[in-house]
Order: structure tokens, then C-alpha cells, then sequence
């Protein structure tokens, strides 16, 4: 097995362990710390996060550049990227510090009307630590670009598969001992420091790169720092999109809604990791593709193929949140989150566009035609944060899911695909390929609601599971029946022979 395949393996595994993990540990650190303490941890979080966005993209802008020097051969220009790349990291990191004084300045007056003196007190703590995280970690982004530009996924994938079952592992015992917000971001700058060690010990011994400063390029610097920039505007719309809301609700509302605005974010986002996972994985040989072909064809192969799997997925975790969401909720983290369900079907309704289009984001890195989609989503995002602050302040959590719904249809729904028309991307295809999907999709989801009438969900652990096999095992049938394609088939089939063959 090669390392794209093994590397999409291990993500999808990370993905699915990561959910698993998050069911068990959100209802825990509830069980250690109050609502206002997790919401507190969100909302510092949700500020820090975008101080995370200051690694401007360079982190997929070195990957792509390694990715077409590795193409060629060259290996001093591999060294120029390299030693750039971290020229440039050494600006960010001064810029993030000073940005990072600011924000926690800012702490005292945008939340002192909803957060007690003890909890303003805890919060800046929470701020620090958090970030000497992000300080130290997005200049380690120059070993992970590295890694990825080689297609060593294996690796890559492998730590985070580990983190994501030993970080909660390590909190929980910790909290354990000592039920306090802070011991939890102690235990995460712990894990940040060892992931950054592991990566450069790679890349050193394994794949035997040299750092070398002294040989960054001023002409490379410019090139590389102009192709950021778009890729670090799409990133700040991503944690404007999906931040601003546990901002302004803690300014409005206070903790208590930041918790509940959390934990509907965190239901919601599990299905966007899939597609990111197959943007990444996919970068390096769209950058290949880019570099070796004058059309689009094989481009536009990848992203119907992709875009109807990731539509049959998102489809089948939408459709299963509707019937069993809020029984869900109530079995997870106990009565009294019933907001979380409505908050979280209003998000996962919005993005299931965006998420099957998601590789088009990779494409668009790959043929240096990203900076549209910057315009676009920067303006979307802007929108997104006058449109939450006042339908935050009349509708609550709602409101604020409402705002961001609607400007991403607008952004991914409207401008996005008129752009993917403009510069020759097959969208025709690619809704024809979708509107084959719908019918099936619909059946299965009808189904199920049939079902229901007959043999409704109760609120224990046994019914929810038994639903949801159910659900599972109608829409499986009906989409492998009426859905897949033979080559969609194959890719379910082929591992499978292979296995008994081996047998």
C-alpha cells in the first residue's frame, strides 16, 4: 500500500477515532469542570484561534513548492524553499507575540461585563498558555510542510492518531487529581511541545534535511509570501466563520451560551475533517498535475469522483443527526442542551456544499488561482460578524448559526461555484453526478422516517444504537443499490478481495 492510500487510511481512522474520543471526552471534562469553566476554555480557545491563522498558509505554500522541486529534482531549490520558509516563520513568530499582547490586553475590557473578576483572572492564565502554543507550534508547521511535500503521510498521520487518544487520556488523570481549567491547557502545551520534537526528529535523521538559513531567497521570499497571503485570507474566514459566534456570545451572553454554542460547533464539525483530510492528501499530486498538464481534465476528474463520496458521506451524517440528534444530545452530555440540536442542524445544513467541493480548494492552491476565493470568503466573513452580532443579540445561539449559514451559501453557494465555471472547472458534471445521489439519499432518509412512525427512538444508549445501525444499514443498502457506481463499487470491493485472496 502506498503512502497517499495508507496516509487517507490513517486520517479517515483519526477522523473516526477523534469522534470517538470527543464523545467520551466532551461529557467528561462536563463532568470535571462547570458550564462556565468550558465555556471559559472555548472562549479563550476561540480567541487564540486566531492567532493560529498567522501561519498565512505557508505551511501548504511550502508543501506545494517542495512538492514541484521534488518533481524536478532539484534539490538546491528544495534547500531555498526550505531555508525561506523558515526566514519567513521568524517574522511571523515576532508579529505573533506582539499580536498576542494586544489580545491579551483586550480580554479586560471586551468581556468584563459578563465575566467575574475571578474568571477574567483565569482567562488571561488560559490566554498565555495557550499562546506559548501557537508561538511555538506554527513554526514547527516548516517540519509538517516538509513531510507532507515528501508524501511521508504514514508518519504524519500516525502522531496525530496517537495524540488524539493519549491528549485525553493525560487530561482526564490530570483533572482527576485536580478539577481546573488550567491543568487542561497544560497537558495540551505538553503534547504540542512532543508532536514538534517527534516532526523535526523526522525530518532530520529520517529524511535527512539540513536547515540552512543562509541560503533563503529574496526573489522565492516574495513569491512564496505573495502565494500565502490568499491562502492565509481563506484561513481567517475559516475562524471567522467558525469562531466569531463563541466571541460574541461571551461578550452578549456570558459562558454559559458559549458552552452550549460549542458543543452544537463541535457536532456540526465533525464531518468537515473528511474533506480536509482529502484536500491535504491530495495537495502534493494536484501541485504534480498542475505542474505537467496544460488542462484540467484529470483535475476535474478528482474533483467529481471526490465530490460525489464526500456527498454520500456528509448525506449519511446529516441525515442520521436529524433522526437521532437530540436523543443524542440528551444521552451525552445530559437534559438541558436541547438548544445544541437546533444550533447544530442550522450549520450542518450550510456547509454540505462546501464540504462535498472541499478538494476544490486544493485544486485552486495548485493552479495559483486561490486569491478569488479569498475576496469572496474575507467578504462573506465580515458579513458573517455584523449579521451575528445582531442576530445574536436578538436570537441567541441560533442567530449567531443563522448568520454563518447564510453567508456561507452565499459565499460557497453563489460566488464560489461561479468562479469554478469562470476558470473551467466541470461543475455540470459534477451537480449531475450530485443530482443521480439525490434520489437514493432522499428514499433512504424517508425510509427511515417511516421506520420511526412505527418504532420511534426512546432516550437510553440501546435504542439510539440500534436506530443507528438501522439508518446505517437502509442507507448503505439503498445508495450501494441505487447510488454507486461501478468504480465507487470497486473501491469498496478491490480491498476486500484482495484480503480473502491473502487468506
Amino acid at each position: 500500500m502506498n503512502q497517499r492510500k495508507a496516509g487517507a487510511i490513517l486520517s479517515y481512522l483519526s477522523t473516526a477515532t477523534n469522534a470517538i474520543v470527543q464523545l467520551i471526552y466532551v461529557p467528561l471534562l462536563l463532568l470535571f469542570l462547570t458550564k462556565q469553566q468550558y465555556g471559559l476554555y472555548q472562549l479563550m480557545g476561540s480567541m487564540i484561534a486566531y492567532l493560529s491563522i498567522m501561519d498565512f498558509g505557508l505551511s501548504n505554500t511550502t508543501t506545494r513548492y517542495l512538492a514541484r522541486a521534488l518533481v524536478l529534482k532539484d534539490s538546491e531549490q528544495q534547500t531555498k524553499v526550505i531555508s525561506s520558509s523558515i526566514k519567513i516563520y521568524s517574522w511571523i513568530s515576532i508579529v505573533l507575540v506582539l499580536f498576542g499582547s494586544i489580545g491579551y490586553f483586550l480580554i479586560s475590557p471586551i468581556y468584563s461585563n459578563t465575566l467575574t473578576a475571578q474568571e477574567l483572572i483565569t482567562a488571561k492564565h488560559i490566554f498565555l498558555v495557550l499562546l506559548f502554543n501557537i508561538a511555538v507550534f506554527i513554526p514547527s508547521n516548516i517540519f509538517v510542510a516538509i513531510i507532507n511535500s515528501h508524501e511521508k503521510f504514514i508518519f504524519l498521520r500516525g502522531i496525530n492518531l496517537l495524540k488524539i487518544i493519549l491528549q485525553p487520556c493525560l487530561a482526564c488523570a490530570v483533572l482527576a487529581l485536580k478539577a481546573d481549567v488550567l491543568y487542561l491547557v497544560y497537558v495540551q502545551t505538553f503534547f504540542t511541545l512532543a508532536v514538534i520534537a517527534l516532526n523535526y526528529w523526522y525530518c532530520r535523521f529520517k529524511l535527512h534535511i539540513t536547515f540552512a538559513i543562509g541560503m533563503a531567497d529574496k526573489i522565492l521570499i516574495k513569491e512564496i509570501t505573495g502565494f500565502s497571503v490568499f491562502v492565509f485570507l481563506h484561513a481567517l474566514m475559516d475562524q471567522i466563520y467558525w469562531r466569531s459566534g463563541q466571541l460574541i456570545l461571551g461578550a452578549i451572553s456570558g459562558t454559559t451560551a458559549v458552552a452550549f454554542y460549542s458543543i452544537a460547533m463541535q457536532l456540526s464539525l465533525f464531518a468537515v475533517f473528511t474533506p480536509t483530510i482529502m484536500s491535504n492528501v491530495f495537495l502534493p499530486s494536484l501541485s504534480q498535475i498542475a505542474l505537467q498538464d496544460k488542462d484540467l481534465t484529470r483535475m476535474n476528474q478528482i474533483f467529481c469522483k471526490l465530490g460525489r463520496l464526500q456527498f454520500m458521506l456528509i448525506s449519511l451524517l446529516f441525515g442520521g443527526f436529524i433522526f437521532l440528534g437530540q436523543t443524542f444530545i440528551t444521552l451525552w452530555v445530559g437534559p438541558g442542551y436541547e438548544i445544541c440540536y437546533w444550533v447544530a442542524i442550522i450549520i450542518m445544513g450550510g456547509y454540505i456544499l462546501d464540504v462535498t467541493q472541499n478538494v476544490g480548494i486544493a485544486i485552486l492552491q495548485a493552479l495559483k488561482k486561490h486569491a478569488f476565493r479569498a475576496y469572496v470568503y474575507t467578504t462573506m466573513a465580515i458579513l458573517n460578524i455584523g449579521l451575528s452580532i445582531w442576530l445574536g443579540k436578538n436570537y441567541g445561539e441560533v442567530g449567531c448559526a443563522c448568520s454563518t449559514t447564510f453567508c456561507l451559501l452565499l459565499g460557497s453557494g453563489l460566488a464560489i461555484n461561479w468562479y469554478y465555471h469562470h476558470i473551467g472547472i466541470d461543475l455540470k458534471t459534477f451537480f449531475s453526478n450530485l443530482l443521480q445521489l439525490c434520489f437514493p439519499i432522499v428514499l433512504a432518509i424517508f425510509a427511515m422516517w417511516s421506520l420511526q412512525q412505527i418504532w420511534p427512538v426512546s432516550v437510553t444508549w440501546n435504542s439510539f444504537i440500534i436506530h443507528g445501525i438501522a439508518f446505517v444499514f437502509i442507507y448503505s443498502s439503498i445508495i450501494w443499490i441505487l447510488g454507486l457506481n461501478k468504480y465507487e463499487k470497486n473501491l469498496i470491493l478491490s480491498p476486500i478481495n484482495k484480503y480473502i485472496l491473502h487468506k
